[in-house]
């Protein structure tokens, strides 16, 4: 792949009186490009990082991550085609930088992290927290001042798994109370995926400049180091998935993606991705894991079923793409598996991360709600095989959050159509380039 992003950039011919050292040069001309574009990026997130309240805020958070997006894609399209060791620690130094910066930052646009938090709470204090919702009378004793009145939705029951909540308390052990540490164990998860990506990229032996597309990535620096949210988890076990699958250990993917959809179920979907002919045994490795970590976080019956599905059927924040037309959940759910579904009758040949992108992208825009952190596991995909509308809408989707500009809260029809610009240019572009595809055949078997 690596060749072929190279294969239209010509080389000298017995002609070329051009100087040696030209090559060299532009290489100098990219990395001081990234350079700059870096320490813009990191203007940005300490900017950011300054705000104490983004909620409060929500056109400075909105210029702020516009300006980190436009530093970030500079430096996607300084880098893109780059090799070589200096480039790569320039990118993971800013990485590290923007990472730092948004570390110790309370969240604020999403306060997810203390129901993280919470829940633990419950559970150190020797009561289920599937069995009351934070507001209930049962619980009135655990309150306090910094944790319990940044909860979202106080009077809904919680909706993560078992696993998930084992992750929770793990950390509560180590730090009670404490939003920070979860925000580090989390951000320790990120990096996880951050150098699996670093050898995925090198398996496949494409530009390690690519790398920028998901380290410098404004939507994950966001929602996983300045917001602590437990996607994290999904993208460590994802894009590990992706690099077993590039060096064919079919078993081990199939394991860390079986992790993935303990934690959150989407994740599956890309089983599907793996080659026919090895799909049956992956599922059984899958089907393993599933089972094996079901029962040693307690079995079934734990699982928050009905609270997960009020959550579906009531949340109503940033809707999908069918449920923008159709408010029913249901419908968006069944549009969402069709999609799956044809997305691996399609299949193809190669690693996972090759075919991963449309069925990730078509999980995201068909759910019934577009959180802009449920776009994250996307990133780690793009870098691998580009698409510059679906990276624009990595950017677009932030939009979401200018929810928060009107009383009451409600994202305008400007926002919504910024959002869903990119969608439309991909869809296009799609649609185009399967008619061409189309034009094509048929002028090589002289079909009209």
């Amino acid at each position: 792949m690596a060749r072929r992003a190279d294969a239209d950039v010509p080389g000298p011919g017995p002609h070329d009186h051009r100087p040696a050292d030209r090559p060299s040069r532009a290489h100098r001309v990219r990395l001081l490009g990234l350079g700059g574009a870096g320490i813009a990026l990191v203007a940005a997130c300490s900017g950011l990082a300054r705000v104490p309240n983004l909620v409060l805020a929500p056109r400075l958070f909105l210029v702020l991550f516009t300006l980190a997006f436009l530093a970030y894609g500079a430096g996607a399209l300084a880098a893109f085609r780059l090799h070589g060791r200096l480039a790569l620690a320039l990118i993971l130094i800013v990485g590290a930088l923007t990472r730092l910066l948004l570390l110790p930052v309370p969240p604020s646009l999403s306060t997810d992290a203390y129901r993280y938090v919470w829940d633990a709470r419950v559970a150190s204090a020797g009561v289920d927290p599937y069995a009351y919702p934070p507001a209930a009378p049962e619980l009135t004793r655990l309150r306090d001042s910094s944790i319990y009145p940044k909860l979202n939705h106080p009077t809904w029951l919680t909706v993560y798994p078992p696993p998930a909540q084992t992750f929770f308390r793990a950390v509560y052990r180590i730090a009670p109370d404490s939003v920070i540490a979860v925000k580090i164990a989390l951000g320790i998860a990120e990096l996880l995926a951050l150098v699996a990506l670093v050898f995925l990229l090198r398996t496949l032996d494409l530009p390690a400049g690519r790398l920028v597309i998901y380290a410098w990535n404004p939507l994950v620096l966001v929602e996983i180091w300045g917001s602590g949210h437990v996607d994290a988890l999904v993208l460590a076990t994802v894009v590990g998935a992706a690099l077993a699958s590039a060096r064919r250990r079919d078993g081990l993917a199939a394991l860390l993606l079986g992790v993935g959809a303990l934690v959150k179920i989407y994740p599956a979907a890309l089983l599907l991705l793996f080659p026919r002919h090895r799909r049956a045994r992956a599922a059984a490795v899958f089907a393993g894991a599933v089972i094996a970590g079901t029962i040693v976080t307690g079995g079934l019956d734990r699982w928050p079923v009905a609270p997960i599905g009020r959550y579906v059927r009531d949340e109503y924040f940033n809707p999908g793409l069918v449920r923008s037309f159709v408010n029913e959940p249901r419908l968006a759910l069944a549009a969402t598996a069709a999609w799956v579904a044809a997305v691996a009758w399609r299949g193809g040949a190669g690693p996972l991360s090759a075919h991963a992108v449309p069925m990730v992208a078509g999980i995201i825009v068909l759910a019934p709600n577009v959180f802009p952190w449920y776009a994250v596991w996307l990133v780690p995909f793009l870098a691998v095989t580009p698409s510059v509308p679906l990276i624009a809408f990595t950017g677009t989707v932030a939009f979401a959050y200018s929810f928060f500009l009107s009383d009451p809260w409600t994202i305008p029809l400007w926002a919504r159509l910024a959002e869903g610009a990119p969608l439309g240019i991909a869809l296009a572009m799609g649609l185009r380039a399967g008619s061409l595809g189309i034009r094509r055949a048929h002028a090589e078997t002289g079909v009209e």
